[in-house]
């Protein structure tokens, strides 16, 4: 490992946030509505707290080999056959997660800015800048990623700032308005949302201070379950269960709902969608660079730049697969639910394991 690719610790906390908070925490609100109600915030909470046994599984796998990468523990706990299969897997659904990003992200741009830009090329654009931050080194994406960071933070306070005048809070209640045999579809509801915590198997070798580095990984989670919080509790004030149940986009559309009088800014759209256009820049960068690492390992190929140009019209052409946002939903978005619980939970937890083992053998 070299020292000019080692990333500090607030970076990794930064990663991981930047990562996760992405398309996902659009519908989020509506989703858990239809599902929990007002109880969504439930399924935000334990659907948080599931993800960090594992975020410790991934810690504890880089301790037990300190100075080694995923693939390499990969290659040298499984038989290379097996493991190019599980990096097929992963890499499928790192593909079909930015096909699904870039096509909900050409659709929100298409209703609040830019209607009469084709969908084609929004999504391109939005593909061919990404491919630029995606190339560089871990640590160069990392540094990205501390500068969207206070982009979000700046974003969700704005949010609550301006919706504090106009929220019902007796819109909230009640809080336990719930079938307890929902919880489980709630909590795989909101299992997309967390996905992209999984960069940390990138990015967790490459830490200057290893000792450390679970802590903030906990706290970058523990601030993503905040944000997701505070958008549901904001949305769910402002609609009520019933019409928020109706939205697509709830988190986005509560900014129209929001009256400055005596403000300069009649029109808040331009600013949200500049602050959008960052933070899905901040979740497809790190995914389109992983991507290309993961090809560049498969072929043993020691630049992954290599590979990300070839992959945009592959993106491309999923993203407009489906014929309408509802498919898009329907179709890719079920798919991506079970992609992210065998990408992000299963197959990590089966490395670990066997790193493990092979740990204790190699003891004996």
């Amino acid at each position: 490992m070299q020292n000019k690719n080692t990333i500090s610790n607030q970076q990794i906390k930064a990663l991981l946030v930047t990562t996760v908070i992405g398309v996902g925490v659009l519908s989020l609100p509506s989703d858990l509505a239809m599902i929990l109600n007002n109880s969504g915030w439930i399924a935000i909470i334990i659907g948080g707290l599931l993800i960090l046994p594992f975020i410790i599984i991934m810690d504890r796998l880089f301790k037990l080999y300190p100075g080694k990468t995923f693939f390499q523990i990969g290659r040298k706990v499984m038989h290379p056959i097996a493991f190019n299969i599980i990096l097929i897997i992963i890499l499928s659904y790192s593909i079909l997660l930015l096909s699904y990003a870039s096509r909900i992200f050409a659709e929100v741009i298409k209703v609040y800015l830019l209607e009469t830009t084709p969908t084609e090329v929004i999504i391109l654009t939005m593909l061919i800048a990404i491919s630029y931050i995606a190339r560089s080194k871990l640590e160069v994406v990392a540094r990205v990623a501390v500068m969207i960071y206070p982009i979000i933070l700046g974003f969700i306070i704005f949010l609550i700032v301006i919706n504090l005048p106009n929220a019902d809070y007796t819109n909230i209640y009640p809080l336990l308005d719930i079938e307890y045999k929902e919880i489980p579809r709630g909590i795989m509801a909101v299992i997309f949302s967390y996905a992209g915590y999984e960069i940390l198997l990138l990015a967790l070798p490459f830490s200057e201070n290893n000792e450390n580095s679970l802590r903030y990984c906990m706290r970058g989670i523990l601030m993503v379950i905040g944000v997701y919080l505070i958008v549901f509790f904001i949305t769910l004030s402002q609609y009520g269960v019933h019409q928020l149940k109706r939205e697509i986009w709830p988190s986005i559309a509560v900014i129209k709902e929001v009256d400055l009088p005596g403000y300069f800014l009649e029109n808040l759209d331009g600013i949200v969608m500049a602050a959008w256009v960052m933070v899905v820049y901040g979740t497809m960068g790190p995914f389109l660079h992983a991507s290309g690492v993961i090809l560049g390992d498969i072929f043993n190929v020691k630049f992954h730049e290599l590979f990300v140009p070839p992959l945009i019209p592959i993106i491309y052409s999923i993203s407009l697969i489906p014929d309408n946002l509802i498919e898009s939903d329907r179709i890719m978005g079920r798919i991506l639910n079970y992609f992210a619980l065998i990408s992000i939970i299963i197959i990590p937890t089966i490395i670990f394991i066997l790193a493990y083992i092979k740990r204790r053998k190699d003891k004996a």
